[in-house]
C-alpha cells in the first residue's frame, strides 16, 4: 500500500471512531432523563380500562421511562372502574387517582411546574 492510502484509510477510521464516541458512548453517558407522565382519563364507557391498566403496568414493571408517574383521573367511572384504579395505584408506587380538579395539583408535583 501507498502512503496516501493508508493516511486515507486511517482518517477514515479516526472519523468512524468519533462517530460511534459521539453517537453512542457521549449520549450514554450524559444520562439525562426527562420525567415524564402518563394521564389517563377514566370514563364509565371506558369498556378496555383492565387492559389499558395491565399495559401500563407492564411498562413500569419493565423499567420503561415512558412511565416514571401515571395520574389516573375520575371523570366519572364506574364504582368497579374506581376500585380496579384504586387496586392499581397500591400495587404500583407511581400511580395516583385524582379528580379532575386536581390535576394543576398533582402535575405541579410531580413535573414541577412553575405557574
Amino acid at each position: 500500500m501507498e502512503t496516501a492510502e493508508i493516511t486515507a484509510l486511517t482518517v477514515v477510521f479516526f472519523i468512524a471512531a468519533v462517530e460511534v464516541c459521539c453517537f453512542f458512548v457521549i449520549s450514554k453517558l450524559r444520562g439525562r432523563s426527562y420525567p415524564l407522565c402518563v394521564v389517563m382519563p377514566v370514563f364509565a364507557e371506558d369498556s378496555e380500562l383492565p387492559q389499558r391498566l395491565d399495559y401500563i403496568g407492564s411498562l413500569v414493571e419493565e423499567g420503561s421511562v415512558l412511565a416514571e408517574n401515571i395520574l389516573l383521573i375520575d371523570y366519572g367511572g364506574t364504582a368497579e372502574q374506581i376500585e380496579l384504579c384504586r387496586d392499581f395505584c397500591t400495587s404500583h408506587h407511581a400511580a395516583e387517582m385524582i379528580l379532575p380538579e386536581e390535576i394543576e395539583k398533582s402535575m405541579k408535583k410531580y413535573l414541577h411546574f412553575i405557574v
